[in-house]
């Protein structure tokens, strides 16, 4: 099971806006609707992450961090604030908080916190690593919990989209995959998205794979792509 993202708010539409942005990105969410519930999830699971929602008036914000900080010292946490606030963003660090979100919110700083915070990830640590969902194709293995690609044991970096797709291809490696397929795996339902567009985000792939070994992407003209047999 991937860890999950602990969320405490009692604004619904914020919720719903972080879980759509995370899920999208393919993290696991929890809501906790109260304080107790978010303790008794810190001290029993292990949490990638704690988001808590500070424009709450009846919380006192920096108690509830250092609570959360006593649990577990090195637990990573992003405030949420409607505006700048003195008392968390003159100097967060020494309060516990690892970033401050200010209204609007700005999604891009959220995940580059979370990707962050996953990449620090030793390789071979947290729970249930047996149970890790892994593909291996040739020279590459997609580890699916961890959300990382290695090729030759050196890291390949791809965004979460171009994960996407690349899964696709690994999951069925000798299928000729068309654009619509790839589209349907990598983009959400309602997204309008061009064939091209496909063909540029294999690009990327492809480069970034390049870096470590030969070309493992198939191009069928026409139709779309797959993997190459075994390098080796």
């Amino acid at each position: 099971m991937r860890a999950s993202v602990l969320i405490y708010t009692g604004n619904a539409e914020l919720f719903l806006l972080l879980e759509y942005i995370l899920e999208t990105e393919r993290f696991a969410v929890r809501l906790c609707a109260d304080t107790s519930e978010l303790i008794g999830a810190i001290q029993t699971e292990q949490p990638l992450a704690v988001l808590v929602d500070c424009a709450d008036p009846s919380l006192e914000a920096l108690g509830f961090i250092r609570r959360i900080k006593a649990i577990r010292d090195h637990m990573p946490v992003a405030a949420f604030t409607n505006g700048p606030r003195k008392d968390l963003s003159s100097c967060p660090g020494t309060l516990g908080i690892d970033v401050v979100i200010c209204s609007p919110y700005d999604p891009r700083r959220l995940l580059a916190f979370l990707k962050g915070v996953q990449a620090n990830l030793p390789y071979d640590s947290g729970p249930a690593a047996s149970g890790e969902q892994i593909y291996r194709h040739a020279d590459i293995v997609m580890n699916v919990s961890r959300i990382r690609v290695t090729r030759n044991g050196r890291i390949v970096s791809l965004t979460a989209l171009q994960f996407r797709l690349l899964l696709r291809l690994m999951k069925m490696p000798d299928v000729v995959h068309s654009r619509d397929d790839l589209i349907a795996a990598g983009w959400p339902r309602e997204a309008e998205v061009e064939p091209r567009t496909v063909d540029i985000h294999i690009g990327h792939i492809r480069r970034a794979l390049n870096q470590y070994g030969p070309d493992v992407i198939r191009t069928v003209r026409s139709i779309g792509y797959s993997l190459k047999g075994s390098l080796r």
